[in-house]
């Protein structure tokens, strides 16, 4: 049976290019209202333009959907709430939340990091997600099975050469992520996130291997990503606060294990040295659900380390 969205509200930050305009696309052919939010700027956060994000409008009603287009800042608290209150009085809520906007700094040695350029991607990939979150949670609550995709990254989990500022805001994501799942599970909103490989705006500059670039382009198309956003936002979607790595028409779940580990009371830095074998083996690893998971994890074998 096809997965349909016939009646929901989709609200997509980011929407204007790239990933987020493959996501609107499709989430609107398969029925959805679709509120395209995008302020248009370059890929350093310059010079916003109204331009993509009415394109994405002009296509879905081109071909006989709903959609409406938003031009918000959404790195910011007054920005969040208007695209959240545009799509309330366009089509009466919100269903699905789809999370991309993003700029990117690359190129930066540890030792040129700056305060301001830390704030300026926290506040857009980090903050600006948590509060447009908040904003649009009563209106996913409201229906019993909200939705939510974060966009994160391989590189703010992985890593990625002089990259810190967009590292560390991209694996912020993943602790809202985690957080917010546990939240989700009274209201019954599932919100999960994507890092995805795709030749979008973002992705230039990463290489200077140009026969790469040209193996990438043709390969890491951003329609291939679309299909998990668009699992990950149905009704019948059941897994919360996972994250999968996405493209060249592949998908991976990344999680995160605990080893069995080794401990004693009362052990010392030689004790670390001398089993940090055991610590870091992985065999038998576990997957905590949550914090406190982890932490039971490590008390249930307290008793037996005592005696």
């Amino acid at each position: 049976m096809e997965m349909r969205f016939d009646g929901k509200v989709a609200v997509l930050s980011g929407a204007g290019r790239g990933l987020g305009r493959e996501q609107a696309l499709l989430l609107a052919a398969r029925g959805a209202k679709v509120v395209v939010n995008d302020l248009g700027v370059a890929i350093d956060g310059g010079a916003p333009s109204s331009a993509p994000a009415q394109e994405v409008v002009d296509l879905i009603k081109a071909a006989g959907g709903e959609a409406i287009a938003n031009f918000s800042d959404v790195s910011q608290e007054s920005g969040v709430k208007q695209l959240v209150a545009d799509a309330v009085a366009a089509f009466g809520g919100v269903d699905i939340l789809v999370c991309n906007a993003g700029t990117i700094a690359h190129g930066t040695e540890p030792d040129a990091l700056n305060p301001d350029m830390f704030q300026k991607q926290l506040d857009l990939m980090v903050t600006g997600v948590g509060l447009l979150v908040s904003a649009a949670w009563p209106y996913l609550a409201s229906s019993g099975q909200g939705r939510i995709v974060l966009t994160s990254s391989s590189g703010g989990v992985f890593g990625i050469n002089t990259s810190a500022y967009y590292g560390a805001a991209k694996g912020g994501v993943i602790g809202l992520l985690r957080c917010l799942a546990l939240d989700g599970d009274a209201c019954g909103i599932k919100i999960n996130a994507l890092c995805p490989l795709a030749s979008t705006r973002l992705f230039a500059g990463f290489s200077d291997n140009e026969e790469f670039n040209n193996w990438f382009n043709d390969k890491a198309r951003p329609e291939y990503v679309a299909p998990l956003v668009g699992y990950l936002a149905h009704a019948d979607c059941e897994p919360t606060g996972r994250a999968f790595l996405v493209g060249l028409g592949h998908v991976s779940e990344i999680f995160t294990g605990l080893t069995k580990g080794w401990g004693t009371p009362g052990h010392d830095i030689e004790d670390v040295r001398d089993h940090f074998g055991e610590i870091a083996d992985q065999t038998g690893y576990a997957v905590p659900a949550s914090s406190a998971a982890a932490t039971g994890f490590i008390i249930k074998d307290a008793p037996a380390r005592r005696a």
